[in-house]
């Protein structure tokens, strides 16, 4: 379980957080029980770091910057996401196993460019998302909120689509 210094660390940015995360191993070893008491990382800088396999449920993360971070295997279930910034972020599993973003709060996230390879999207609202040149290939799209979201040049290969409402203005 996280501590009070471990979010004090989280929240003075990405640099401090991968040098932290490097030095203490024991933390690091299972970051997955790591639930760092669900506060609110609204507005949060976190570009580029990495939080694989963090469990990271029901948090608040809107207009956080993500971008170009390291998602694999983290638990985003129910996470509030609202017009965050995940462009270029890693949300794939090296080990095939989905991303949870299920039920996930996406509206007007940027997810330009992500790699969402095999995620589980599933009940996801992603109204109004970019989704701009995205890696959806394999994706669990069943009854996602696709409405007026961005899909130019988005990888839809084999995602499942099944439910998921899709409009475009």
């Amino acid at each position: 379980m996280a501590n009070a210094n471990d979010i004090v660390v989280l929240k003075q940015g990405v640099e401090n957080w991968n040098q932290w995360r490097l030095q203490n191993i024991n933390f690091n070893q299972n970051p997955s029980k790591a639930n760092v008491l669900k506060l609110n990382f609204s507005k949060v800088d976190l570009s580029g770091s990495n939080l694989s396999e963090y469990n990271l449920q029901n948090f608040n993360l809107s207009r956080a910057n993500l971008s170009r971070a390291n998602l694999s295997r983290a638990n985003l279930c129910e996470a509030i996401c609202h017009t965050t910034n995940l462009s270029q972020a890693i949300l794939i599993d090296t080990n095939l196993i989905a991303v949870f973003l299920r039920n996930a709060d996406l509206r007007g996230a940027n997810l330009r460019g992500a790699d969402l390879t095999d995620a589980n999207l599933s009940g996801a609202d992603l109204t109004g998302a970019n989704l701009s040149d995205t890696n959806l290939k394999g994706a669990n799209l069943r009854n996602t909120n696709l409405n007026q979201a961005n899909l130019n040049g988005a990888n839809l290969s084999g995602a499942i689509l099944k439910g998921a409402i899709i409009s475009q203005v």
